[in-house]
């Protein structure tokens, strides 16, 4: 048995205004949701936070520190883009830098005062974003 289709004349499945509006609002909801990713992926315009490797060394004065970078992965971070915060809090120096406006490897601070048997943390935090750099936890001799 052979089946025949009806054709319908002059059906029309969407008229060319519906048609155009349709796809200016898609045209649109695709640009909207690209332009959502792009800017999720750079993250507010590259305002990332540095890491860093700190380490400590004993002075020659009695209960301080002297805490360097060891290195940082950013070349553009300047000494007052930074916190240092110390726990339980001590009395520290600003950084003494290598020469260059921006910090680096070999650029430090002098922590002061330590407690023998104390336990300290010390922890540079991006001004930028509020975010850690890095830690270094020890116990002072």
């Amino acid at each position: 048995m052979k089946k025949t289709w009806k054709l319908r004349k002059n059906a029309e499945a969407v008229s060319p205004v519906i048609a155009t509006i349709l796809m200016v609002a898609i045209t649109v909801v695709l640009a909207a949701v690209l332009y959502v990713m792009v800017m999720g992926f750079s993250q507010g315009g590259g305002a990332n936070t540095p890491a860093v490797a700190i380490s400590k060394t004993p002075t020659e004065v009695p209960a301080q520190y002297r805490i360097s970078l060891v290195s940082i992965t950013s070349t553009t971070v300047k000494p007052t883009d930074i916190t240092i915060i110390v726990t339980p809090t001590l009395t520290h120096t600003g950084w003494t830098m290598s020469g260059s406006t921006n910090l680096g490897a070999g650029d430090y601070f002098l922590v002061n005062s330590t407690v023998s048997g104390t336990s300290y943390t010390i922890m540079l935090r991006y001004i930028p974003t509020s975010n850690s750099m890095g830690t270094l936890t020890f116990t002072a001799a």
